[in-house]
């Protein structure tokens, strides 16, 4: 069983898929949707930093679907593009670092250092699988995708636990990270002897 992605595919997707076959008979294009996913994730982020949460964590969720509503609707109406795929990767990363401030503002005394942290393994986690594939190896192994970590982020926001909510991201984006790292790593070297042979 592959078990990357679950949250999306069980969660996310059934949600993005009816709507985006409802826009596909619209003039709605995928990066208008992708640029509608930001507006979101930016205004959940300002509710939390008010210490709004559950309203913070209503938009996030919104977001996230949005998020997964623009790469469904480019496969449905062949508009995909590398432009639409490199502006949803770019965006994703501002949104992950907005969510994740705005629930530090929200009390810095209590939640900077831990936010912190938990900035710095969400871009570890992208970064690494960036890397690699920019190498021409590809590692989306790991139990901290963005699907996951967004999830947590929700959820403890909803329910106020900002500080678990903020430890957890920051742990699965530390061990997801050296985790692609781990399969990265050979998978590499195999296209560096490649390389020799040839």
């Amino acid at each position: 069983m592959d078990v990357r992605y679950l949250v999306t595919r069980y969660l996310f997707r059934p949600l993005s898929l009816p709507a985006a076959s409802m826009l596909a008979r619209t003039r709605v294009t995928p990066i208008q949707v992708t640029w509608l996913s930001a507006a979101l994730a930016f205004a959940a982020a300002t509710a939390f930093s008010f210490g709004s949460y559950p309203l913070g964590a209503g938009l996030a969720f919104l977001s996230i679907i949005t998020d997964c509503i623009d790469g469904d609707l480019a496969r449905l109406t062949g508009q995909t593009s590398r432009w639409g795929a490199f502006l949803d990767s770019v965006l994703d990363r501002w949104m992950d670092a907005a969510l994740i401030l705005g629930l530090s503002y929200s009390d810095l005394a209590s939640y900077g250092a831990v936010a912190g942290l938990a900035l710095v393994g969400s871009m570890l986690t992208s970064y690494t699988r960036a890397r690699a594939h920019s190498l021409g190896a590809d590692c989306p192994e790991g139990i901290g995708g963005r699907d996951t970590r967004m999830l947590v982020l929700i959820l403890c926001a909803l329910f106020e636990l900002i500080s678990v909510g903020l430890v957890v991201v920051a742990v699965l984006g530390f061990v997801t990270s050296i985790h692609r790292m781990a399969v990265a790593g050979p998978a590499l070297s195999a296209l560096d002897r490649r390389d020799q042979e040839a």
